[in-house]
């Protein structure tokens, strides 16, 4: 086991050596830190942004964005299937909305939320219509998967509702929440830095990546994207962790 860890290990060394050595060998042939820094540049530009608050706070309101648009689109998603299973009307009703929603340039949604909403609420409601479908449509096929045999013997002995949504459709449906989770985290950050970019809250991590552009700080510019992609795959990782089966997402 420890040989097997060690291993893995030192295969994400010798990948991350190779990319840095291709990164710096692309620097030094470009050879202009304004359009192509160093990783040595790079870093020390990432180590002078994590030792400002406006760093620390940047990450914090795009986390809480990602957060809450996460937990709206999953309430939502979750409901509206869980309503869609049993009316057949509401279904037809939503999948024409539900299908263009999937269809929608992300720029599209974060162009009107600009006209709708407040410069602060437009990443949360760009997170939401870009996740929620994703809830929706993963909990329905759940709902439509669940065992019909296992229905009709609850039916047969006259097994409480509460007991067989508990025991039999929430453990069945579960495996596609789990799923849904996973593909959503990735996307909500995406649509989330999208809308900050455009949007320009005050404190946000899409704000401070357009705004080195403006300053032609690209060594800055690489920190926060390097920043971005980290963080957003330690908090996917970390979630598949904690879901049951998660390594298998």
């Amino acid at each position: 086991m420890q040989t097997g860890r060690s291993k893995k290990l030192l295969y994400v060394l010798l990948t991350v050596l190779f990319w840095a050595s291709m990164w710096q060998i692309a620097a030094m042939w470009v050879n202009q830190p304004l359009f192509m820094p160093s990783p040595m540049q790079t870093f020390s530009s990432l180590a002078h942004l994590a030792s400002t608050p406006l760093f620390w706070l940047s990450i914090s309101f795009t986390f809480l964005r990602v957060a809450a648009g996460l937990v709206i689109a999953f309430i939502l998603g979750i409901a509206l299937a869980f309503l869609a299973a049993h009316i057949s009307v509401l279904e037809q009703l939503l999948r024409p909305f539900i299908s263009a929603v999937k269809s929608t340039p992300v720029m599209s949604v974060i162009v009107l939320a600009l006209v709708w909403f407040s410069s602060s609420f437009v990443p949360v409601f760009s997170c939401v219509l870009l996740c929620l479908p994703i809830f929706y449509t993963n909990t329905l096929s759940g709902l439509r998967n669940v065992n019909k045999e296992y229905l009709e013997v609850a039916k047969v002995f006259k097994v409480k509702r509460k007991h067989v949504i508990t025991g039999i459709i929430i453990p069945s449906v579960l495996p596609n929440v789990y799923a849904a989770l996973a593909v959503s985290l990735g996307f909500s950050w995406k649509s989330v830095v999208a809308a900050e970019v455009l949007s320009s809250p005050r404190y946000a991590m899409g704000f401070q990546l357009y705004a080195t552009k403006l300053y032609l700080d690209t060594p800055g510019l690489f920190a926060w994207t390097f920043a971005i992609i980290v963080i957003s795959l330690v908090l996917e990782k970390g979630l598949k962790r904690l879901l049951p089966g998660g390594g298998a997402l």
